[in-house]
């Protein structure tokens, strides 16, 4: 009975100072460890710089919470806390409800966090350069594939034991910064770093804007912006500066999207000399079209449509003017469209070619080198896609004899539809006619010259 009164006395009772325990108490009780700080309490005398601070831990067991109560009433601008004495950063909730005696902040804490920054900020870097995604679907510590950002810095900490002790498992839970938050701050860090950069490049010399929206796949009206200008060496650069949302395709929203980035960048109208669009009404409208907002602005911002679209849209409209060239194209399209409609025909026509080119090579017929005899397949044309039907005139005159076997093929396959294999016999007969043959190779050789003009545009 008396034992037992004794362990509730002794769990229960006030905790009392070393100093104040009678000897005969002293030889029988276990005093608790805690108990034995003797730090004198005063309210009025809380040091406010957090490195002169005594820790919390060498306070009285007994009035730790006092002590605790004292700081949290007082008035501190933020959790985090800056030392004049001693030229470092505390964390205010650390220094209250830590539980370990460890040392707070330092020049090895803060070794450590740069360590971890970098280590991001290099992984980051990477991904951007490269333009590979950051997240992936499982970023559990488990996962086989937890993402591109952390699989990079799991292999550089692999490969720096610098890097390995202060990151992932051994970071601390609440500062590992590998969070998407501080992927996001980081890549946008890097972009504002990267415009900074293009705008002191710029300095106050001229320079015209290339401007183009569309449509993203979340259904977002998008504005992309280039700045096109002339460096200090002379050379012209065309520099992507940022994708602007806009509400709106009207020209009134587009111009007031474009003022936001000139605000935000300190670009000045009065220094544009040149703008390009596309033929959209409300890019190039003569009443009320984007063009004509900036020219009343800046006069001297003279609108010019690009090059390569007009020399595209020549070509189109020529080849639209002659029926024997509408026709070829047309020709051209179908069996595109015939020998690419199933991965199965296309299958076969790469296998077609893959025997057409290891007898050619036996024979000699072709040179064998270094990017030589790839593996390709036909290549749809595009009206709005530079050099698209030069592209599809020669990926056909390349597989011209491997398209006639396909096409045999589907002529013969009981499995095809009569349709299928009807259409399939008429162009097999329309393209072994010399007027085909004849238009494919002028239409190539013309394209070629183009082509080359497109490039240079």
């Amino acid at each position: 009975m008396f034992k037992s009164r004794y362990q509730i006395n002794r769990y229960f009772q006030r905790k009392r100072n070393v100093d104040s325990v009678d000897e005969g108490v002293s030889n029988n009780v276990d005093v608790d460890e805690g108990a034995s700080n003797n730090v004198e309490f005063d309210v009025t005398k809380l040091p406010i710089d957090p490195g002169l601070r005594i820790p919390i831990l060498d306070y009285n067991a007994n009035i730790r919470d006092e002590v605790r109560r004292a700081y949290m009433l007082k008035e501190f601008g933020s959790w985090l806390e800056y030392s004049v004495e001693k030229d470092d950063a505390y964390c205010l909730y650390c220094y209250l409800f830590r539980t370990s005696s460890g040392k707070q902040g330092g020049e090895q804490a803060r070794n450590a966090y740069v360590t971890r920054l970098n280590a991001s900020i290099d992984c980051v870097r990477v991904l951007l350069r490269q333009g590979h995604s950051f997240r992936g679907h499982d970023e559990s510590e488990d996962s086989s594939n937890p993402g591109n950002f952390l699989v990079q810095l799991q292999f550089l900490a692999a490969h720096n034991e610098a890097i390995n002790a202060v990151t992932l498992g051994n970071a601390p839970h609440n500062c590992k910064l590998t969070s998407p938050d501080v992927q996001k701050d980081i890549v946008n860090a890097c972009a504002i770093e990267t415009i900074n950069v293009i705008i002191k490049d710029v300095g106050d010399s001229l320079f015209s804007i290339l401007v183009d929206e569309s449509c993203d796949v979340s259904m977002k009206e998008q504005m992309s912006i280039v700045l096109r200008y002339v460096d200090n060496s002379g050379h012209v650069n065309e520099r992507f500066i940022g994708i602007e949302h806009v509400t709106s395709t009207k020209a009134l929203s587009l111009k007031a999207a474009i003022d936001k980035v000139f605000s935000r960048y300190n670009l000045s109208m009065s220094r544009l000399r040149g703008q390009g669009y596309d033929r959209a009404s409300n890019m190039q409208g003569k009443f009320n079209g984007l063009k004509t907002l900036i020219l009343k602005e800046s006069p001297c911002a003279f609108y010019s449509h690009c090059f390569a679209h007009q020399l595209q849209l020549a070509l189109v409209a020529m080849a639209k003017k002659n029926i024997p060239i509408t026709n070829f194209f047309r020709v051209v399209g179908n069996v595109i469209n015939t020998v690419g409609a199933s991965s199965k025909r296309c299958d076969l026509l790469r296998e077609k070619q893959l025997d057409f080119i290891v007898e050619a090579l036996e024979k000699s017929k072709i040179l064998s080198g270094r990017g030589l005899n790839q593996k390709t397949t036909l290549q749809r044309s595009s009206d709005t896609r530079w050099s698209s039907h030069y592209n599809s005139l020669v990926s056909l005159l390349a597989m011209f004899s491997s398209v006639l076997d396909v096409l045999a093929m589907i002529v013969e396959d009981e499995s095809c539809s009569c349709d299928q294999r009807s259409d399939a016999t008429n162009l097999l007969e329309l393209i072994q006619r010399f007027d085909f043959a004849f238009n494919l190779q002028l239409m190539r050789s013309v394209l070629a010259m183009s082509n080359e003009l497109s490039k240079a545009l």
